[in-house]
């Protein structure tokens, strides 16, 4: 069989959607590498993959997406995390070069190290697609061109491209469209879904069992309703949130299970109520099979494991891109879109109460998780891949 090479992005958001799939092709029989940090070993191990680990610029893993600050640097990280891992893997791969390397839309490495030994390429999306016409940081940009460091990091893609066999001109490489995408979305969530043609595959979620590295969760009362809270992996920066919730729901009919990362000190929090269970991290999936709502960021990662499970949202976006998800979680119907600035806990209580008793927003969720469901997303992406393989002989 045939040697499938994954390059990850090292968050959270990027390396789960991937594990389902991995798992179907170790399943069929293929030897399945995959870039990772150290963070990430346990989970690709789980999936039957190999793990490659490797140092990122991004460290550990990508903990600190939601400042300003943070962000002002991305393209220069991205560029350097690029470089970086295209010169490890051109050592690690030496004698073992893959058949087929399938990437995150941000390991713009592998595109480095596909380009240089001329080995086909799969493109993921664990968030929206892109093609000629569509692009969603049109609307949501997450930078601008004009900025400094952006600006900078033009000029050293320029000068890099070209090493490795790719034009120097930075935008043709922005706005280059693979002929082979993977889209972990269900069309009819995605933004303009019916304008992407037969170079994308839209696989939806492809979860796998994480209980082997995560452990497992069952609510601590069959008969009371579960709220799930969390912004996140890489929460950080609006520890007043966490406080704005426990005002919200302390002694309310919900049994609150509350993720709040690893940038709070918990002591902040004082005393929480009998009703509230604060971890730093919870096992998602098992929480959300038994989840009647979800307060949640808006990763997209998170949104599609909620419509999985038919739970409903109010999403309260740190970011442009979750801004974004919000606002197609409102405009389909399966929750409420809550501004940061907005979310006080009158606010937060109303907003959870009105999407709980919605008929409506219930409705829709049910006929999304049903769309979702009907689907078998590791099995639709595995062929994608496998049809991306050179016959043997």
């Amino acid at each position: 069989m045939a040697h499938i090479a994954f390059f990850n992005f090292p968050a959270v958001g990027h390396v789960n959607p991937t594990l389902g799939l991995l798992n179907e092709l170790v399943a069929r029989g293929h030897r399945v590498t995959s870039t990772v940090t150290d963070h990430f070993v346990p989970a690709v191990e789980a999936a039957g993959a190999e793990a490659v680990r490797y140092e990122s610029v991004f460290g550990d893993f990508y903990r600190s997406p939601y400042t300003a600050e943070a962000l002002e640097g991305e393209g220069l990280r991205c560029l350097a995390e690029a470089t970086s891992l295209a010169d490890f893997v051109e050592k690690h791969y030496q004698d073992d070069k893959p058949d087929l390397i399938v990437h995150d839309f941000m390991a713009w490495g592998a595109r480095f190290y596909a380009s240089r030994h001329d080995i086909p390429t799969v493109r993921l999306f664990p968030t929206y697609g892109v093609h000629e016409k569509f692009n969603i940081t049109e609307k949501y940009p997450l930078a601008k061109f004009t900025d400094a460091k952006v600006m900078e990091m033009i000029g050293k893609l320029a000068e890099v491209l070209p090493a490795f066999g790719l034009s120097p001109d930075p935008m043709a490489f922005f706005q280059d469209v693979a002929p082979h995408n993977i889209v972990f979305l269900p069309r009819d969530f995605h933004y303009e879904g019916d304008s992407f043609d037969e170079r994308f595959v839209f696989a939806g979620p492809s979860l796998a069992d994480r209980s082997a590295y995560q452990g497992s969760w069952q609510p601590a009362s069959p008969d009371r309703p579960v709220l799930l809270i969390s912004l996140g992996t890489a929460a950080t920066g609006w520890p007043e949130f966490f406080r704005t919730a426990i005002e919200a729901f302390t002694g309310s009919e919900w049994d609150v299970v509350m993720a709040v990362g690893d940038h709070l000190d918990l002591a902040e929090l004082g005393d929480v109520p009998p009703n509230f269970s604060v971890s730093r991290h919870v096992p998602q999936l098992d929480v959300l099979r038994h989840a009647s709502l979800f307060v949640t960021h808006g990763g997209m990662n998170s949104t599609m494991e909620s419509l999985y499970h038919g739970v409903p949202m109010v999403v309260i976006p740190q970011m442009n891109e979750q801004k974004a998800n919000g606002m197609r979680v409102q405009e389909l119907g399966l929750g409420r879109h809550l501004a940061a600035d907005d979310t006080t806990a009158d606010a937060l209580r109303r907003a959870v109460r009105e999407v709980a008793g919605s008929d409506e927003t219930a409705a829709a969720v049910q006929r999304m998780q049903s769309a979702l469901r009907a689907v078998d997303g590791p099995r639709v992406a595995a062929d994608a891949v496998e049809s991306c393989l050179t016959p043997a002989g």
